[in-house]
């Protein structure tokens, strides 16, 4: 179960067919595969081998994508991690995690050079984000960095290195793919779960495709030739299986957009005709404007909302604004969390209840859900494997219940109907309890405010 196979598959099948799109230059699925093959080339030749961890600080590019493919193929684990975490927080997860190398962001380089003596990892590379570009072109963006105060000049090392330096020439397929076995960690993402401190929640290849095969199965009429905007960066999991992994499966066309900037949505949508969106709450916020009567959507297949509750008023608008311009699906909500590697539950089409505070719809994926106490626990339909090296956290997480089962308490409140189908109305921690015991869900009221039209936003607290 080799997440690489599935892109090399794709180069059989089509070799010249676009797999990627980064500031309008386009990458072949060839192309892509020859670079995943040189990097891991390179990564064995380090030392880099099954079972190794190397920590990835990076936003989504070309390289970013070769580098997990690659570490996937000779069996090393990816370990990713947010471009926005401090210098502080990437050491500390880069020892915690044990990580051989790390791959970091120029413009990250001074923060992490202060704690470099700190960290355990033998190699840092360095990105500039324009590696994949045409020599002509990657001279003017030099320019800019210099212009601009980015451009970070330094000698490649034996711990400090650029890209260009690491990954060389070399471009041999001579690394064999390692066969992983469906309850090995494959993956390492980074969730804050409820506490705010940062965890690293081990996924296994199992917890992979079982995720590509359920989102893709909620997809309408995915096909080789669709396109989708990555918008949601592959350090989170969501962005990583709906923006990368799940469309290079299926042979898809991606549009890397590393910044994200709303006034470019139009520009976006207008360019590249995509065929599947992935959101969180607040870039569909940021792009919601009904004015924009303009944008034309008739592309869309998909356009889904995952991350967070979704207020039933801001979902009105959205369908209203989407329909408006040419959609005629409703928006597709996606339940989920890191920890059970993504999609719980989905809604479906024409739901009656989909505009019912908290409907987060019919339950997939083959896992069982259970309300316990007013929490959402979820018994997954593949092995969990906990937090790296945090025993205590993983314990409080999955807990043994009186029958021998274990069950995922997520910490979210919700319920479940006559009908099978799961409402989440919020954060355990967020529910407020009334002197007398009346529990108070704040989305509820929420919702309640948002109705008046002099409302645009609003939380609630407990005081």
């Amino acid at each position: 179960m080799n997440l690489y196979d599935k892109i090399h598959q794709n180069t059989t099948n089509q070799p010249e067919a676009t797999a990627l799109i980064y500031f309008g230059f386009r990458i072949s699925y060839k192309r892509l595969v020859k670079l995943i093959e040189q990097t891991a080339s390179k990564l064995h030749k380090m030392g880099i081998g099954h079972g190794d961890i190397v920590s990835v600080a990076l936003p989504t590019t070309p390289e970013s994508i070769a580098i997990i493919y690659a570490l996937n193929k000779i069996g090393a684990v990816a370990c990713t991690i947010d471009v926005r975490y401090t210098a502080e927080q990437v050491a500390t997860i880069v020892n915690n995690t044990r990580s051989k190398m790390l791959f970091v962001m120029n413009f990250n380089l001074k923060a992490i050079a202060k704690v470099a003596s700190s960290i355990c990892a033998e190699h840092i590379v360095v990105m500039r984000g324009c590696e994949i570009f045409p020599r002509q072109v990657a001279f003017w963006y030099a320019l800019g960095e210099w212009f601009n105060g980015r451009k970070l000049a330094f000698h490649s090392n034996a711990r400090f290195m650029h890209w260009d330096d690491f990954v060389g020439t070399d471009g041999n397929n001579d690394t064999p793919c390692h066969n992983w076995q469906k309850d090995e960690a494959q993956l390492i993402f980074q969730t804050s779960g409820t506490t705010g401190n940062s965890k690293s929640v081990l996924l296994t290849a199992e917890n992979i495709e079982m995720t590509r095969q359920a989102t893709n199965d909620f997809l309408n009429s995915p096909s080789h030739n669709d396109c989708i905007l990555s918008l949601i960066p592959l350090f989170a999991f969501y962005g990583f299986l709906t923006t990368v992994h799940l469309p290079l499966s299926l042979g898809m066309r991606i549009v890397i957009v590393p910044i994200w900037k709303p006034k470019d949505f139009i520009k976006l949508i207008g360019r590249h005709q995509p065929q599947h969106i992935f959101m969180v709450p607040s870039i569909w916020d940021s792009i919601y404007d009904p004015s924009n009567q303009h944008i034309d959507l008739s592309s869309l297949k998909t356009a889904t909302v995952a991350g967070d509750v979704v207020n039933p008023v801001f979902e009105r608008d959205i369908n209203a604004f989407l329909k408006a311009n040419g959609h005629h699906r409703s928006l597709t909500k996606v339940y989920g969390m890191t920890e059970t590697a993504g999609s719980i539950a989905v809604t479906p089409e024409n739901s009656a209840n989909k505009y019912e505070v908290g409907f987060s719809g019919h339950i997939i994926g083959g896992h069982r859900v259970s309300i316990i106490n007013d929490e959402v626990c979820i018994s997954p339909s593949t092995r969990f494997l906990g937090y790296y090296h945090e025993p205590e956290a993983t314990a409080n997480l999955i807990q043994k219940h009186q029958d021998g089962s274990l069950w995922i308490h997520t910490g979210d409140i919700g319920f479940i109907d006559e009908n099978g189908d799961l409402y989440v109305i919020g954060r355990k921690k967020r529910m407020i309890v009334r002197h007398d015991g009346t529990k108070v869900f704040p989305v509820e009221i929420e919702t309640m405010l948002l109705k008046c039209p002099k409302v645009k936003s609003c939380a609630v607290i407990g005081s």
